[in-house]
C-alpha cells in the first residue's frame, strides 16, 4: 500500500470562468472570477476547495495553480498558505499545462507521489461524502497503479455541457470500473443516450500515481511531455522561472480531458459517486439550480437587489428559479 505521506493534491485555480463572470460580478462584486467568488456564506469556491482537500492531505502537500493575473485575489484568499505551494502560471494555456506545471513541482519534491487533482470552481454540498470517495480513489491507485481513477457523478438530468464516462461491467466487490468510453461535452442527443446507458458525469476529480500521469502524457502529447519534463529538470535552479516564462510564450493551449484522458480510455477507471450535490458552476443556470436545491434562491435574489442589479436577463433567469419549489436536503452539508 502506498504511504499516505506520498499523497499530494493539485488544486486548479487558473481559469477565467468567462461564461458566468458577468453574473458573478453582479452577485459578488469585484471581477467576478468564479473560483474567488463567495456565493454561499463567506468562503469562496477556492477556499471551500482547499478546506475540503485538507480533510485528506495536509497543506504542505497541496499545490495550487493560479494565473498570475489573479495575484490580488489569490494573495488575499490564500494568506498563510505556504508560498512555495502557490504556483503562478505565466498564462492560462488550458488544463493540460495547468496540471503538468504543478505536477512537475510535485515530482521534483516527491518522485514517488500519488496525486489527486481538484478543480476549484465546482460546488459540492456534501463535502465529507465527496472526500470519502476521493479517499477510495487513492486506495484504488494501489490496486491499479498504471491507471487514473476518475470520480464519476451519478447524473439526475441530461447535460450536454459536462463530460460523460461509460464503464464496463465488473465483478462484484470492486470499487471502481474500467472505462469503456470517454466523451467531452457531447451533443444533447448523444448525452441523452449516454444517460440511458448508465454513463456518469466526469467531475474531473481524479487520483493517479504521478508516474502514470507522465506516461499518459508521453503517449498522447509527446511534445508537451518533453516541455514539462524539461521544466521539471530546471526546478531548483536559479534559471527555473525564466525557463518557465519563455516556455509559456510558445506554448499552445491543450485540454487535459480531450487530448490526454479521452485518448487513454484503456488506462482509466471510474469510481461512481452518488448524488452529493455536485455541480460544475459553468453558467448562471447551474449556480441558481444549486441554490434552488438548497432552498437559497431568495438569499441570492436579495443580494442582487441590494446591488441594484436591473439587468433583464439576470432578473428573468432569477424569477424562473424563484418560482420553483424543488429542494434537496444533503447530508453533511457544511455550506453556511
Amino acid at each position: 500500500m502506498t504511504d499516505k505521506s506520498s499523497r499530494w493534491g493539485i488544486v486548479l485555480a487558473g481559469g477565467e470562468g468567462n461564461r458566468v463572470r458577468e453574473f458573478l460580478s453582479a452577485l459578488c462584486g469585484g471581477r467576478g472570477i468564479k473560483q474567488y467568488c463567495s456565493v454561499f456564506g463567506r468562503r469562496s469556491l477556492l477556499q471551500m476547495t482547499v478546506d475540503r482537500v485538507q480533510q485528506l492531505i495536509p497543506r504542505e502537500r497541496i499545490l495550487i495553480i493560479v494565473d498570475k493575473r489573479h495575484r490580488p485575489e489569490a494573495t488575499a484568499q490564500l494568506a498563510g498558505w505556504p508560498e512555495e505551494n502557490i504556483i503562478y502560471q505565466p498564462a492560462n494555456r488550458e488544463t493540460a499545462p495547468g496540471i503538468l506545471l504543478p505536477l512537475a513541482h510535485v515530482s521534483h519534491r516527491c518522485p514517488d507521489a500519488t496525486v489527486a487533482v481538484f478543480p476549484s470552481d465546482h460546488f459540492i454540498a456534501n463535502e465529507r461524502g465527496f472526500m470519502t470517495h476521493v479517499a477510495k480513489a487513492f486506495e484504488e491507485t494501489d490496486v491499479f497503479p498504471q491507471s487514473a481513477i476518475l470520480l464519476g457523478m451519478t447524473p439526475d438530468r441530461v447535460e450536454d455541457g459536462y463530460g460523460w464516462i461509460s464503464s464496463r461491467e465488473e465483478r462484484a466487490g470492486k470499487a471502481s470500473r474500467a472505462v469503456r468510453g470517454f466523451w467531452e461535452k457531447p451533443a444533447l442527443p448523444h448525452a441523452e443516450e449516454l444517460m440511458q446507458q448508465g454513463a456518469l458525469w466526469n467531475t474531473f476529480v481524479f487520483a493517479a500515481r504521478a508516474s502514470a500521469m507522465w506516461e499518459m502524457t508521453r503517449q498522447t502529447v509527446p511534445n508537451l511531455y518533453g516541455v514539462f519534463t524539461g521544466v521539471r529538470a530546471m526546478l531548483g535552479t536559479k534559471h527555473a522561472q525564466k525557463y518557465i516564462d519563455q516556455t509559456y510564450e510558445r506554448l499552445c493551449a491543450v485540454n487535459f480531458s480531450s487530448a490526454i484522458l479521452a485518448r487513454c480510455a484503456a488506462r482509466l477507471r471510474v469510481l461512481p459517486v452518488p448524488d452529493i450535490g455536485w455541480s460544475d458552476w459553468g453558467s448562471a443556470d447551474r449556480i441558481l439550480d444549486s441554490a434552488m436545491r438548497m432552498g437559497r434562491v431568495g438569499e441570492l435574489a436579495a443580494r442582487l437587489e441590494n446591488q441594484y442589479v436591473d439587468d433583464p436577463s439576470i432578473i428573468n433567469l432569477l424569477s424562473r428559479y424563484q418560482s420553483s419549489s424543488k429542494q434537496v436536503a444533503y447530508e453533511n452539508s457544511a455550506i453556511a
